[in-house]
């Protein structure tokens, strides 16, 4: 009840502006100077021009033939500025005078006073950096005539001695001097403050200036995607925008890229933000992840990301920026704008990049001590295959030898670090080409980008093609035209696996003992009859040669993406648009497992076929109007969008021949197929006001219908009101603050987190059942309890912030305060095995993410020839989830290690993510207590560890600019997460960990001392080993409580360290806190004098690194953002790949 009458409150907010400003309109007699007018046209005549802005803005213009004539060609190249802007450069205030009347703009010639004409010389410069700026217009006031400042800022203008003359620039402010016999007429502009004046790409597509704005809003321009380039172009936003944390799994070629933006909001969700392209959302959902058990990175929608393609990707964070797009905007929206033709004719752009990729780390492991138990070196080949991943031997030592698993023994000396030996230098090259034309009227650009990745994991690499087209044309004066399509052809080998999976390369190359060589294993099948041998007596740990070359995975993927817009002008006023846009997917993934495989002996294939195609087609119609000090804006639309996937999963079981990689192959197979369909209707609309642009009021509504939810129960409102001050418009102009704003907002959002098909009991056939005469056996197809109640969370959200621009433009500041409450959650808490199922899903929870970001951009040194520009951002986000359900004792569990007695969950009270697990048992003090062996003792239950999630992310971009050459410096910063590394735990049980050396020498003097003493183990008292300090239990007191004696002596250090590696996870939570060196670029941009001459207008030569060095960071031998997959299990690390750096060359020419 409540929630209707906010929405009849809304509505009826809405409707009385709406009449108010419909009454207005009845009024309307005001100046069309302020009316906004994009313009793009190369040394234009005045009269075409006039006549462009009169087809555009439907008025007319009244002036005599001698005011026009003679004025020369005039370049504008603006975005939705004010027509007063436009006139001021064509018919300067000293020499003319503009009058507007309704829809009439009349000019006139103010009277010309003139005395004796002298030669005036000078430059037009920047007042800050000193540049020449060519194409300025001089104006002498008594002669009316102007001229063009050149290429190099000169110009010659005849003037009356004691006259005056005007300097005109767009972005600069206007400069009148007074003539003064032959002195220097050089004039330096100031300029204007504009950064809040430009146009940028909101909600739905609309244009809107950056000041009206009452939300958080931030552009990346499409070169900081295209020198210094990620195989998924999404990755690059790392340390660029304030609150947006990207995080990459070191998961290999072709892997997934997670954003968050303000912290988590759904539990046990996708938190990721919705990816629009164009105005048309695309899919980002992933074929597959990782889980305990095992998988792999199957990647996600934004690889179909053409670097190449991109103009714009602007970050929309809060709910108020995001509201339009209703039940999929809780988690943000990236918008991407993509390049169009031009109308300067025909240009080709043409980008070549090349890159090496290199190890940016390798295990920093011990080296003295190799494969043994006890100290002990192998006594025979079966004995040796146990040892291999253990280094608790003896010293090592060249008057030794040892026994390998072949029967061969081999000196017992180190060997070559496995992973530098393992891996490969990996090489990524990519081509693209570009071609753009058109006319006034019509644009064209057609793109194609070739990329192919040898990736440093041996036999593992990717190859990508990327097309698109894209064309628009204004077929009428009232009639446009925009379409474009965009094809992928992705091939993808070997990708790496991940987790639990036997075949994780980097979970087996950990535990491999010092002294055994890397190159051994390549002997790993039987020459005679193919079958694996068996290194190291485990089959869930295979031989990396084995898992890459017998147990082969690929995929391939083709993606059709596009849309076509019509947009008609049906009054001055008022114009209608309508859109429809496609993602449609092929992908399919196979996995081969080879007969005699240690884990699968007969032989086994995956392949799984998933189509996918998502279609939203929208209507909108646009409103727009200028009212006295008014400026109205308008928009209603309706949306529907169609989801249909189909994934076929098919196993075969039992092969026949080996080799031969064919379903048709095995003996047994199985398959399940499962289609997935969803629609949703939406209506929504947006109406702005702004006030002599300095106050501007934002309402918008949207009601979604969703088909996944009961009938009844499937409609749901997003409304939002936001507001933006300039309150500097109202202040005295002063060289310390040159714009001020401050923006409030509220809004309510939601989360599309009801899949198909959970309201009701479904069937389908069990995959895990070989047929029967033929035919599947089925049965009940979910183990959860429906629930046709359910509905999607709504998240509402609080923001505030300020903008400031101070010192011309050198110091520019951005911060937000934001307050968001996710309820409703989706939640699938355990229930008793005895209902016949094993989860329920319900609605339930309260998820609350409040912070603060700041953007600040620093300009410490501007001159002539040297520049440094400065972008620091920094975010805070304080996350808690204060309320679960009723059905949720306890934790409710996100994602979990197997076998490493740790998990990920969501507790109430406490923020989202926290990794649970044993501790150390400890007294009142806080002393480890021990038991009777001295050996540390570990809590019963489960209690935190830490958390996953950073406490606060920021980025410092630095660029320093000489001439014609620019250095750019991006870090990455992250601070207070955690981590559990089952990495590092693996290296402590098996030996390797350098920690592990400690009490090893003297542990084994004192065994041979009490070998040579004739003394059994249970009765003597170690002379060495790792020395333990802590207490024991000694009785209890008078009041029941326990008591504690101190004990202290020493343990073996393979015992001491196998009992924590088996029991006690605290050990192996580290600080997952770093600082990146994420980027660095040296661009040269050739001269316009060396190129003038040749058919080449623009070429850069960038030297380019990505990922260069780790500046900071606790956790040892891994990278401290690594997890084993992209959904929940951040904060786990498991047998992850070694990070990478990236250097090469990108080049970069315009024909």
């Amino acid at each position: 009840m409540r929630s209707s009458m906010k929405k009849v409150k809304f509505i009826c907010t809405v409707i009385m502006i709406v009449l108010t400003c419909a009454r207005a309109f009845a009024q309307d007699k005001s100046s069309v100077l302020t009316k906004r007018v994009s313009l793009e046209v190369t040394d234009k005549p005045v009269p075409e021009i006039l006549t462009l802005i009169e087809k555009q803005l439907s008025v007319s213009f009244a002036y005599p033939n001698e005011v026009v004539n003679g004025r020369g060609n005039f370049s504008f190249k603006e975005k939705n500025t004010q027509l007063e802007n436009i006139l001021k450069v064509l018919f300067p205030a000293s020499s003319f005078q503009i009058k507007a009347m309704g829809t009439h703009v009349v000019i006139k010639q103010l009277p010309k006073v003139q005395g004796p004409l002298i030669q005036l010389k000078g430059r037009i410069m920047d007042k800050q950096t000193g540049e020449a700026l060519p194409g300025a217009v001089i104006t002498s006031r008594e002669t009316g005539k102007s001229v063009v400042s050149g290429e190099d800022g000169s110009f010659t203008l005849s003037a009356p001695e004691g006259g005056t003359y005007q300097v005109a620039f767009i972005g600069y402010e206007t400069a009148v001097n007074t003539v003064r016999g032959n002195k220097s007429a050089d004039v330096q502009l100031v300029r204007r403050i504009a950064e809040m004046n430009t146009v940028v790409v909101t909600a739905l597509g609309i244009g809107r200036q950056q000041r009206s704005l009452g939300y958080a809003y931030t552009d990346v321009k499409g070169s900081d995607f295209t020198k210094a380039r990620e195989n998924n172009p999404v990755a690059s936003l790392a340390g660029r925008v304030a609150g947006l944390d990207v995080n990459m799994t070191n998961s290999g070629v072709g892997a997934s890229v997670k954003v968050t933006l303000r912290g988590v909001k759904v539990v046990g969700g996708d938190n990721q933000p919705l990816y629009v392209i164009d105005g048309v959302p695309i899919n980002n959902s992933s074929p597959g992840q990782a889980d305990k058990y095992g998988g792999y990175d199957l990647g996600d929608g934004t690889s179909i990301i053409n670097p190449d393609e991109i103009e714009t990707m602007s970050v929309l964070k809060g709910g108020a920026a995001t509201a339009l797009y209703g039940s999929r905007a809780s988690n943000g929206v990236i918008l991407i704008t993509t390049k169009k033709g031009n109308n300067k004719g025909l240009e080709v752009e043409v980008t070549s990049n090349a890159v090496l990729e290199k190890l940016n780390n390798s295990y920093d492991f011990q080296e003295e001590y190799g494969s043994g138990r006890a100290g002990q070196l192998p006594r025979d080949a079966a004995t040796a295959r146990t040892y291999t991943q253990s280094s608790w031997g003896p010293k090592l030592s060249a008057d030794s030898t040892t026994w390998l698993w072949n029967g061969n023994r081999v000196p017992y000396v180190k060997a070559v670090n496995p992973i530098q030996k393992f891996f490969r230098e990996g090489l990524t090259l990519s081509n693209s080409i570009a071609m753009a034309t058109g006319n006034d009227k019509s644009q064209l650009r057609f793109t194609y980008t070739n990329l192919h990745n040898k990736d440093i994991v041996p036999a593992s690499g990717l190859d990508r093609h990327n097309f698109a087209i894209r064309g628009t044309s204004k077929l009428t004066d009232k009639l446009s035209i925009d379409a474009k399509v965009a094809y992928l052809s992705e091939k993808v080998n070997n990708r790496p696996a991940l987790s639990d999976n036997p075949n994780n390369i980097g979970y087996v190359l950990s535990g491999i003992a010092p002294n055994i060589s890397i190159d051994w294993l390549k002997e790993y099948k039987d020459p005679k009859t193919g079958d694996y041998i068996d290194w190291n007596n485990e089959p869930y740990q295979v031989n990396p040669y084995w898992a890459l070359n017998e147990q082969p995975n690929n995929s391939k993927q083709d993606r059709l993406t596009g849309f076509a817009m019509l947009k008609y002008q049906l009054t001055p006023y008022l114009s209608v648009q309508g859109r429809t846009g496609t993602d449609y997917s092929k992908f399919s993934f196979r996995e081969f497992t080879e007969f005699s495989s240690p884990f699968n002996t007969t032989g086994a294939i995956a392949l799984k076929d998933r189509t996918l195609r998502e279609t939203n087609s929208e209507l909108l119609l646009t409103f727009s109007k200028q009212v006295k000090d008014f400026q109205i804006n308008a928009n209603l639309g309706t949306n529907r969008m169609d989801y249909e996937e189909n994934v076929l999963d098919t196993r075969g079981r039992d092969i026949s021949v080996r080799g031969i990689k064919s379903i048709n192959n095995f003996r047994t197979k199985l398959s399940e197929e499962t289609v997935n369909r969803k629609r949703i209707n939406s209506v929504y609309g947006a109406l702005s006001v702004a006030y002599k642009n300095y106050l501007y009021l934002d309402l918008t509504g949207r009601n979604d219908w969703s088909s996944t939810l009961a009938t009844g129960k499937n409609s749901f409102f997003y409304p939002s009101v936001s507001a933006s001050f300039v309150f500097s418009e109202l202040m005295p102009q002063n060289e310390l603050l040159n714009f001020g704003k401050i923006r409030l907002s509220v809004a309510q959002t939601g989360t599309d987190a009801v899949d198909p098909y959970q309201l009701k009991i479904t069937y389908a056939n069990n995959p895990n059942i070989p047929m029967v005469g033929g035919y599947s056996i089925g049965g009940v197809a979910v183990d959860r309890v429906p629930f046709e109640g359910l509905k999607p969370s709504i998240s509402k959200s609080y923001e505030a912030g300020i903008n400031l621009v101070m010192l011309h433009n050198r110091v520019n500041m951005d911060v937000t305060f934001y307050k968001s409450n996710t309820r409703d959650q989706v939640l699938f808490p355990t229930i008793t095995s005895a209902s016949g199922y094993t989860t329920a899903a319900i609605n339930s929870g309260n998820v609350q993410n409040k912070g603060v970001e700041v953007a600040l951009g620093i300009k410490p040194i501007v001159s002539k020839n040297f520049n440094w520009d400065m972008n620091i951002t920094w975010a805070r986000n304080v996350n808690k989830i204060l309320e679960l359900s009723p059905m949720v004792s306890g934790y409710y569990t996100l994602a979990s290690a197997r076998w490493a007695n740790a998990s990920i969950v969501a507790q109430e009270g406490e923020e989202y993510g926290i990794i649970v697990g044993r501790k150390f048992l400890r007294d009142d003090k806080g002393t480890v207590v021990l038991d009777d062996k001295l050996l540390p003792r570990y809590e019963a239950e489960d209690t935190r560890l830490g958390n996953g999630q950073f406490k606060w992310i920021g980025g410092i971009n630095n660029r320093f600019a000489y001439k014609n050459f620019a250095l750019s410096v991006l870090l990455d910063v992250r601070h207070g997460g955690h981590i559990y590394s089952m990495t590092n735990l693996r290296a402590y049980a098996n030996g390797r960990q350098k920690g592990t050396l400690e009490g090893r020498e003297s542990w084994t003097q004192s065994e041979k001392e009490r070998v040579a003493a004739g003394v059994e183990p249970a009765n003597w008292k170690p002379t060495g080993g790792i020395f333990v300090t802590g207490v024991q239990e000694d009785g209890v007191d008078g009041n029941g409580n326990k008591k504690y004696k101190s004990a202290s002596g020493f343990v073996s250090p393979q015992v001491y360290w196998t009992r924590i590696t088996d029991n006690i996870p605290e050990a192996f939570i580290y600080d997952a806190s770093f600082v990146k060196v994420r980027q660095i670029t040296l661009d040269y941009h050739l001269p316009k004098s060396i190129l003038r001459k040749t058919m080449i207008r623009d070429l850069t030569v960038s030297l380019v690194a990505r990922n260069l060095f780790i500046l900071s960071k606790d956790v040892p031998n891994i990278d401290p953002q690594s997890s084993y997959n992209n959904s929940n299990g951040q904060g786990f690390e498991y047998g992850s790949l070694p990070t990478r750096r990236s250097y090469g060359i990108n080049l970069y020419a315009k024909f």
